[in-house]
Protein backbone atom coordinates (compact mmCIF):
# COMPACT_ATOMS: atom_id res chain seq x y z
CA UNK A 1 0.00 0.00 0.00
CA UNK A 2 3.16 2.39 0.84
CA UNK A 3 4.25 1.61 -2.25
CA UNK A 4 1.29 2.41 -4.37
CA UNK A 5 1.44 5.94 -2.45
CA UNK A 6 4.21 7.01 -2.92
CA UNK A 7 3.97 6.22 -7.17
CA UNK A 8 0.69 8.12 -7.20
CA UNK A 9 2.80 11.34 -5.68
CA UNK A 10 5.20 11.08 -8.28
CA UNK A 11 2.59 10.62 -10.74
CA UNK A 12 0.62 14.02 -9.85
CA UNK A 13 4.04 15.95 -9.08
CA UNK A 14 5.19 15.04 -13.07
CA UNK A 15 1.83 15.54 -13.75
CA UNK A 16 1.74 19.14 -12.03
CA UNK A 17 5.29 20.15 -13.89
CA UNK A 18 3.48 19.53 -17.45
CA UNK A 19 0.77 21.64 -16.53
CA UNK A 20 3.20 24.82 -15.60
CA UNK A 21 5.12 24.05 -18.11
CA UNK A 22 2.12 24.32 -20.64
CA UNK A 23 0.98 27.88 -18.48
CA UNK A 24 4.33 29.42 -19.12
CA UNK A 25 4.28 28.84 -22.52
CA UNK A 26 1.37 30.71 -22.69
CA UNK A 27 2.33 33.67 -21.29
CA UNK A 28 4.97 34.30 -24.61
CA UNK A 29 2.24 33.13 -26.87
CA UNK A 30 0.25 36.09 -25.80
CA UNK A 31 2.60 38.66 -27.41
CA UNK A 32 2.49 37.04 -31.34
CA UNK A 33 0.40 38.30 -33.49
CA UNK A 34 -1.98 35.62 -33.97
CA UNK A 35 -2.63 34.58 -37.38
CA UNK A 36 -5.98 33.61 -38.40
CA UNK A 37 -4.15 30.11 -40.56
CA UNK A 38 -3.26 28.83 -36.73
CA UNK A 39 -0.06 27.29 -37.71
CA UNK A 40 1.04 24.48 -35.27
CA UNK A 41 4.05 25.87 -32.84
CA UNK A 42 6.07 23.23 -30.65
CA UNK A 43 4.25 22.58 -27.34
CA UNK A 44 7.50 21.91 -24.84
CA UNK A 45 10.40 24.01 -26.65
CA UNK A 46 10.77 27.05 -25.21
CA UNK A 47 8.86 25.74 -21.53
CA UNK A 48 10.72 22.57 -21.03
CA UNK A 49 14.94 23.75 -22.14
CA UNK A 50 15.30 26.81 -19.54
CA UNK A 51 13.42 26.19 -16.60
CA UNK A 52 14.40 23.57 -14.54
CA UNK A 53 11.27 21.33 -12.93
CA UNK A 54 10.71 22.45 -9.34
CA UNK A 55 9.84 20.14 -6.90
CA UNK A 56 6.40 21.01 -4.99
CA UNK A 57 7.02 22.00 -1.58
CA UNK A 58 3.57 21.41 -0.71
CA UNK A 59 4.11 17.84 -1.71
CA UNK A 60 5.87 15.77 1.05
CA UNK A 61 9.00 13.84 -0.11
CA UNK A 62 9.87 10.66 1.20
CA UNK A 63 12.87 10.23 3.44
CA UNK A 64 13.43 6.56 2.72
CA UNK A 65 12.06 4.82 -0.21
CA UNK A 66 11.55 0.53 0.62
CA UNK A 67 13.45 -1.36 -1.94
CA UNK A 68 10.63 -1.86 -4.61
CA UNK A 69 12.72 -5.65 -5.06
CA UNK A 70 12.65 -6.66 -1.59
CA UNK A 71 8.84 -7.39 -0.39
CA UNK A 72 8.61 -6.58 3.75
CA UNK A 73 7.82 -9.93 5.41
CA UNK A 74 4.22 -10.54 6.49
CA UNK A 75 3.35 -8.44 9.24
CA UNK A 76 0.81 -11.39 10.47
CA UNK A 77 3.40 -13.91 10.69
CA UNK A 78 3.06 -15.36 14.18
CA UNK A 79 6.08 -15.66 16.11
CA UNK A 80 6.66 -18.97 17.64
CA UNK A 81 8.62 -17.60 21.39
CA UNK A 82 5.48 -15.39 22.47
CA UNK A 83 2.59 -17.66 21.80
CA UNK A 84 4.19 -21.16 23.35
CA UNK A 85 4.72 -21.20 27.05
CA UNK A 86 7.96 -21.78 28.70
CA UNK A 87 8.40 -25.89 29.70
CA UNK A 88 8.97 -25.02 32.96
CA UNK A 89 5.71 -24.09 32.90
CA UNK A 90 4.11 -27.34 31.99
CA UNK A 91 2.01 -28.81 34.65
CA UNK A 92 3.79 -31.97 35.95
CA UNK A 93 0.02 -33.57 35.47
CA UNK A 94 0.96 -34.02 31.50
CA UNK A 95 3.84 -36.45 31.84
CA UNK A 96 2.85 -39.92 32.40
CA UNK A 97 3.60 -41.25 35.44
CA UNK A 98 4.20 -45.68 36.00
CA UNK A 99 2.68 -46.26 38.70
CA UNK A 100 4.83 -47.89 41.29
CA UNK A 101 2.35 -49.87 43.75
CA UNK A 102 1.45 -51.84 40.55
CA UNK A 103 3.69 -54.69 38.93
CA UNK A 104 4.00 -54.85 35.11
CA UNK A 105 1.73 -57.30 33.82
CA UNK A 106 3.84 -58.42 31.07
CA UNK A 107 6.17 -59.66 34.01
CA UNK A 108 5.21 -62.67 36.00
CA UNK A 109 5.33 -61.57 40.25
CA UNK A 110 7.40 -64.40 41.77
CA UNK A 111 5.32 -67.16 43.91
CA UNK A 112 4.75 -66.73 47.22
CA UNK A 113 3.73 -70.16 48.31
CA UNK A 114 7.21 -71.68 47.05
CA UNK A 115 7.94 -73.74 49.93
CA UNK A 116 11.50 -73.14 50.96
CA UNK A 117 13.97 -76.00 51.28
CA UNK A 118 14.56 -76.32 55.24
CA UNK A 119 17.71 -76.43 56.81
CA UNK A 120 17.23 -79.49 58.88
CA UNK A 121 16.82 -82.00 55.44
CA UNK A 122 20.39 -80.88 54.46
CA UNK A 123 22.68 -83.65 55.60
CA UNK A 124 25.32 -82.73 58.57
CA UNK A 125 28.73 -82.82 57.71
CA UNK A 126 30.82 -86.19 58.62
CA UNK A 127 32.17 -84.25 61.91
CA UNK A 128 29.15 -84.01 64.01
CA UNK A 129 27.76 -87.80 63.09
CA UNK A 130 27.07 -89.17 66.31
CA UNK A 131 29.91 -92.60 67.24
CA UNK A 132 28.04 -95.13 66.84
CA UNK A 133 27.63 -97.65 69.72
CA UNK A 134 30.88 -99.47 69.31
CA UNK A 135 33.76 -99.16 67.72
CA UNK A 136 34.36 -102.70 65.99
CA UNK A 137 32.08 -105.21 64.97
CA UNK A 138 31.80 -108.74 63.64
CA UNK A 139 31.89 -108.48 59.89
CA UNK A 140 32.11 -112.09 59.59
CA UNK A 141 32.69 -115.57 60.71
CA UNK A 142 33.52 -118.70 59.08
CA UNK A 143 34.93 -122.73 59.62
CA UNK A 144 36.77 -124.19 56.80
CA UNK A 145 39.06 -127.50 57.34
CA UNK A 146 42.35 -126.65 57.31
CA UNK A 147 45.04 -129.58 56.16
CA UNK A 148 42.38 -132.42 57.51
CA UNK A 149 39.04 -132.95 59.40
CA UNK A 150 40.74 -135.23 61.53
CA UNK A 151 43.33 -135.34 64.15
CA UNK A 152 46.55 -133.85 61.63
CA UNK A 153 44.78 -131.20 60.84
CA UNK A 154 44.85 -127.24 62.76
CA UNK A 155 42.54 -125.75 64.98
CA UNK A 156 43.43 -122.22 64.76
CA UNK A 157 41.52 -118.75 64.82
CA UNK A 158 42.69 -116.45 61.92
CA UNK A 159 41.95 -112.87 62.72
CA UNK A 160 41.62 -109.79 60.21
CA UNK A 161 40.82 -106.29 61.24
CA UNK A 162 40.15 -103.46 58.63
CA UNK A 163 39.02 -99.98 58.67
CA UNK A 164 35.12 -98.59 58.01
CA UNK A 165 36.96 -98.42 54.08
CA UNK A 166 38.51 -102.03 54.28
CA UNK A 167 41.91 -101.04 54.60
CA UNK A 168 43.74 -103.62 57.26
CA UNK A 169 44.84 -102.04 60.62
CA UNK A 170 48.06 -103.03 62.82
CA UNK A 171 48.63 -102.75 66.00
CA UNK A 172 45.27 -103.40 67.11
CA UNK A 173 44.67 -105.72 70.17
CA UNK A 174 41.86 -108.56 70.25
CA UNK A 175 41.19 -110.27 73.48
CA UNK A 176 39.99 -113.79 74.33
CA UNK A 177 37.15 -112.92 76.93
CA UNK A 178 35.25 -116.52 77.41
CA UNK A 179 38.27 -118.00 79.74
CA UNK A 180 40.37 -117.23 83.01
CA UNK A 181 42.52 -115.65 82.45
CA UNK A 182 42.01 -113.85 79.07
CA UNK A 183 44.73 -113.80 76.56
CA UNK A 184 45.84 -111.38 74.08
CA UNK A 185 46.77 -111.14 70.54
CA UNK A 186 47.49 -108.28 68.01
CA UNK A 187 47.25 -107.40 64.73
CA UNK A 188 50.25 -107.22 62.03
CA UNK A 189 52.58 -110.14 63.53
CA UNK A 190 50.90 -111.95 60.74
CA UNK A 191 50.51 -109.57 57.89
CA UNK A 192 48.82 -106.81 57.56
CA UNK A 193 45.97 -106.17 59.85
CA UNK A 194 46.16 -109.83 60.72
CA UNK A 195 47.02 -112.15 63.84
CA UNK A 196 46.11 -115.77 65.04
CA UNK A 197 45.04 -117.61 68.03
CA UNK A 198 45.04 -121.57 68.65
CA UNK A 199 42.10 -123.09 70.08
CA UNK A 200 42.03 -126.34 71.87
CA UNK A 201 39.49 -128.14 73.49
CA UNK A 202 37.45 -125.29 75.16
CA UNK A 203 34.74 -123.14 73.78
CA UNK A 204 36.41 -119.10 72.83
CA UNK A 205 34.61 -116.08 72.43
CA UNK A 206 36.89 -112.26 71.38
CA UNK A 207 36.71 -109.12 70.73
CA UNK A 208 38.92 -105.84 70.34
CA UNK A 209 39.29 -103.89 73.50
CA UNK A 210 42.33 -101.25 72.21
CA UNK A 211 45.33 -100.97 70.53
CA UNK A 212 49.23 -100.54 71.25
CA UNK A 213 48.83 -96.83 71.19
CA UNK A 214 47.04 -97.14 74.76
CA UNK A 215 43.58 -96.19 73.08
CA UNK A 216 40.35 -98.52 73.76
CA UNK A 217 37.90 -99.52 72.31
CA UNK A 218 34.56 -100.93 72.73
CA UNK A 219 33.68 -103.62 70.11
CA UNK A 220 31.14 -106.38 69.27
CA UNK A 221 31.85 -110.30 71.15
CA UNK A 222 31.83 -113.06 69.04
CA UNK A 223 29.31 -116.16 69.56
CA UNK A 224 31.35 -119.27 70.77
CA UNK A 225 34.00 -120.43 68.52
CA UNK A 226 35.11 -124.06 69.51
CA UNK A 227 36.00 -127.78 68.11
CA UNK A 228 34.16 -129.93 70.75
CA UNK A 229 31.77 -131.79 69.46
CA UNK A 230 28.73 -130.25 68.94
CA UNK A 231 29.89 -126.71 71.04
CA UNK A 232 30.25 -125.03 67.65
CA UNK A 233 27.71 -123.12 65.48
CA UNK A 234 26.71 -124.90 62.93
CA UNK A 235 25.83 -122.35 60.62
CA UNK A 236 29.65 -121.41 60.82
CA UNK A 237 30.84 -124.54 59.56
CA UNK A 238 27.74 -124.69 56.85
CA UNK A 239 29.40 -120.98 55.45
CA UNK A 240 32.61 -122.80 55.36
CA UNK A 241 32.23 -125.69 53.06
CA UNK A 242 32.85 -128.31 55.81
CA UNK A 243 29.08 -129.90 55.59
CA UNK A 244 26.19 -128.99 53.98
CA UNK A 245 23.14 -128.89 56.78
CA UNK A 246 22.89 -129.80 60.42
CA UNK A 247 22.51 -133.03 59.64
CA UNK A 248 25.68 -133.47 57.53
CA UNK A 249 27.62 -132.13 59.94
CA UNK A 250 26.62 -133.83 63.20
CA UNK A 251 26.98 -136.96 60.85
CA UNK A 252 30.96 -135.98 60.66
CA UNK A 253 31.46 -136.49 64.62
CA UNK A 254 34.35 -135.10 66.16
CA UNK A 255 37.01 -132.90 64.15
CA UNK A 256 39.54 -130.29 63.45
CA UNK A 257 38.93 -127.29 61.78
CA UNK A 258 39.82 -123.65 61.90
CA UNK A 259 37.83 -119.98 61.91
CA UNK A 260 38.56 -116.66 60.17
CA UNK A 261 37.07 -113.49 61.82
CA UNK A 262 37.44 -110.44 60.53
CA UNK A 263 36.18 -107.10 62.92
CA UNK A 264 35.06 -103.89 61.16
CA UNK A 265 35.97 -100.59 62.54
CA UNK A 266 32.65 -98.32 62.13
CA UNK A 267 34.41 -95.01 61.66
Amino acid sequence: MRYRLYLAIILVSMLALILLGCAAGGGGLSQVTATPTKTARPLFTATLTPVPSPVPTETPVPTEVPPTETPLPPTDTPIPATDTPPPTHVPPTETAIVPTDIPPTNTPAPPTNTPQPRPTQTPAPPTSTPRPQVDFVVKEIYAFEDGSLGPTGLHNVYFTVIDAGGAPIDGIIIEEVNNTPTEQVITGNKGPGKTEYTMWAGDYRFKVVGNQAGQTFAGETTHVLSIVFEHAVWADLIAGGICSDEASCRALGPMHFSYNVTFQRTW
